[in-house]
Parts: structure tokens; sequence; C-alpha cells
């Protein structure tokens, strides 16, 4: 029944210009241009939604939210824009406005999808406010109702930050059998095993990841730590400056100053351990008994 009154929503309007192009062609085409004003006004919020996603889909932020703006500022605005919307914000670091666009999205009627993300967004933006174990609870709550590869990927860094490493292993091995094709229950996962001194599992993990090439510069980072940790320093640097080609945001767990420093220090292991190697040398060229030793 949906579908069929989907048709005639396409259908009527058609059959409309059609007829009218029959009874003169200029009437036909004033149908045409009234029933395109109408779709577009009645559908502004959708078509600016679009804008703003195409435009940070391409790095262009400051476009995106000024599209997203404009879509949000339509009466008639989806729940799905106005979520799609918070999310972006919440990356850009604007909580205030991030928290009045989903105080609005909650007063709505969602589907259980716009639910899952509502609460998703809505515990990213408490963790940020500080209120951590406001965070927790709110989605360990919905995990009660809701089950999907985001809120698993959110609660299960939240268990990370806790520092109840057995619970964060126990959760995000079970997230991980839910979706091991996400990234970032991946990278939970793994970096949980290397907070864990679980080296060589840890290490398992992320191989497998970075063959997806994930798109954010934790997973990079993380695998950093575990290579350093195993003593592979120049594998570790490689995967280090790899983490600075991907932007970071509020969002993200690292910052670029935070991977450069890491990058300085690996640089200075890596530099230490060249120079006595060459010290080495140089002693045994000077005193041959050595070497023969």
């Amino acid at each position: 029944m949906k579908l069929l009154m989907n048709l005639l929503k396409i259908a009527l309007p058609l059959v409309v210009i059609f007829l009218l192009l029959k009874v003169h062609i200029l009437l036909g085409i004033a149908a045409a241009v009234a029933i395109v004003a109408f779709t577009f006004i009645r559908n502004k919020s959708a078509f600016f939604a679009y804008l703003g996603n195409m435009n940070y889909q391409q790095g262009k932020e400051k476009e995106a939210l000024m599209w997203l703006n404009k879509a949000a500022a339509e009466k008639n605005c989806k729940a799905m824009h106005l979520l799609g919307f918070s999310f972006l914000l919440l990356r850009l670091g604007k909580l205030e406005r991030a928290q009045e666009i989903l105080v609005r999205t909650e007063r709505m009627p969602l589907s259980r999808e716009e639910k899952m993300a509502y609460l998703t967004n809505a515990s990213l933006l408490l963790w940020k406010q500080g209120r951590m174990d406001e965070a927790t609870v709110m989605l360990e709550e919905a995990q009660g109702e809701y089950k999907n590869t985001n809120l698993y990927g959110s609660l299960g860094y939240f268990y990370i930050l806790s520092g109840d490493l057995e619970k964060a292993l126990a959760y995000n091995q079970e997230a991980f059998d839910y979706n091991n094709k996400s990234a970032v229950i991946a990278d939970n996962l793994g970096q949980t095993r290397l907070l864990r001194g679980e080296y060589e599992e840890a290490l398992a993990v992320y191989e497998e990841l970075v063959g997806q090439k994930p798109a954010f510069p934790e997973a990079y980072f993380n695998y950093g730590l575990v290579l350093e940790a195993l003593g592979r320093i120049e594998e570790a640097l490689e995967q280090m400056e790899k983490a600075l080609d991907y932007p970071t945001s509020l969002l993200s767990t690292v910052t670029h100053d935070e991977i450069r420093a890491k990058i300085a220090t690996l640089q200075q292991k890596a530099g230490i351990s060249l120079t006595g190697n060459e010290a080495l040398e140089e002693e045994k060229e000077v005193n041959p008994s050595q070497q023969e030793a």
C-alpha cells in the first residue's frame, strides 16, 4: 500500500502536466514549474541536508555547516537530518549547538533506528561534557532494548576509559563477535589487549584491522604502540606517520600533537639504537682482537 501511494505521488503530477500540455504547451510548462517549486519548498530541509552531507564528505566543513544550519532552520526538518547535524557538531566541538539540536530531536517521534542514533549522540555529548558516568549508564540502559554497531563502539570505548579492563575486554570481545568488520570495534578490542599487556593478541587484531585501511588515526597510532611494545621501532614509526594522514576531531581519542610527540620519541629510540651500533662498529675497527673473539 505504501509503495502504491508513493507511485501515485509521482505519477499524478506527471499525468497533470501531460494533460495540460495537450491543452496548451504554456499551461503544461507552467504546471511543471509550479510542481517543481512546490516540491522544492516542501522538501527544502532534505535538499539542504543533502548539500550539507555532500560538502562534509568532500571535507568542506564550513560549507557543510552552512547547509545543515539551513536544513535545521526549517520547521519540517526530519529527525534523521537533525541527528546527522548533531553528530557533525559534536565532531567540530560545537557542544552547545549540538545539545540544542539533540533536545529538539528528543521531542520528535523517532523510529527505532533514529532512537538508537539519538542515544549514541547524546551519550557522546555527555562524555565531552565530562559526564562519563551518565554517558555510560545511558548506553547500558539502551543496550537492553537496542543493539547495533555504533552503540557497541561507543560503550566499548567508555569501558576502556573507565579503567576496568576486565569488563572492557569481555564487552569488546562480545562487540567483535557481533560485528568483526567494524573498524571502531576492532580498534577497541585491540586497544584493550594493548592496555592489558597482551601484545601478541593485540598485534593479531591490528594486523587484520589495518588491512581494511581504516580512515581514522587511532587505528594506526594504537598499532604503532603495539609494535613499539614488541620492539619493532621502525615499523611503529611507519604506522605513526600514517596516523598523521587522517584528520582528528573533538571525538578523536588522540591528537596530531600527541602523534607527533610519539614519533619524536620513537625517532629518538631509533637514533639511540643506531648510534650504539655505530659506536660498536667503530670500537671493533679500533680493536680487531675483540672482533675475532
